[in-house]
């Protein structure tokens, strides 16, 4: 339905169109107000989404390290990854101490 929508003569006959309704001297001022609106868009998304963790650093450059905590328990015996609510290894049978 909307196969070969944007050929070249399309954007052509596009920009005659905008060109004549807005004028040539309205056009900059149209441009800088579409960058401006798509520059505080983006602000928004970002404080939206929250910090990004990677782009945050200390003072000296370095990036902020958070500690890993092992989610998946392991058995004290033999050492296998346990699925959690376990109470005996499925490896040497061992029970869980909780």
């Amino acid at each position: 339905m909307f196969e070969g929508l944007l050929q070249p003569i399309h954007l052509i006959i596009i920009l005659a169109i905008i060109l004549i309704v807005f004028g040539a001297g309205k056009l900059p001022e149209v441009g800088g107000g579409l960058g401006k609106s798509i520059t505080e868009f983006r602000k928004g998304v970002k404080e939206a989404t929250g910090p990004d963790p990677v782009a945050e650093t200390s003072s000296v450059g370095t990036i902020n390290a958070v500690p890993v905590i092992n989610a998946t328990p392991s058995c004290a015996n033999c050492g296998t990854a346990m699925p959690a609510g376990a109470r005996f290894c499925a490896n040497c049978g061992a029970k869980v101490s909780a």
